[in-house]
């Protein structure tokens, strides 16, 4: 807390030279390459086994299982399914049936014939 309020006093009118600022980036740089060359050293390989290969087994299994669960409808969505296409069926029922709008054939090619006469 005691850091935070000397800088929330700081100065920012402070002139830096740009041999400071360097020196800075320079510093942070060599922190950087410090700490991903720490990390390298630290790094955990796990060798393959067959009880590693039994277990990616079964965990895929247990994923696929988990996605096709997931892609399937719940109850309440397949009452709503079935109620709207009920719905939608008592609507075209009672709507009068249209005429067919194109009266001018087509040909193979999808060009229309002139109508002659």
């Amino acid at each position: 807390m005691q850091v935070w309020m000397t800088l929330a006093t700081w100065d920012p009118q402070l002139p830096f030279s740009s041999v400071q600022m360097l020196v800075a980036g320079g510093a942070l740089l060599f922190v950087a390459g410090l700490l991903l060359g720490l990390r390298r050293k630290n790094r955990v390989t796990l060798e393959r086994s067959l009880f590693t290969d039994e277990l990616m087994i079964y965990l895929s299994r247990i994923a696929d299982a988990v996605e096709r669960q997931a892609d399937r409808p719940s109850a309440q969505q397949i009452v709503e399914m079935i109620e709207r296409r009920i719905a939608e069926q008592q609507r075209s029922a009672e709507a009068p049936v249209k005429q067919k709008a194109r009266a001018m054939p087509f040909s193979m090619f999808g060009r229309e014939y002139p109508e002659k006469g």
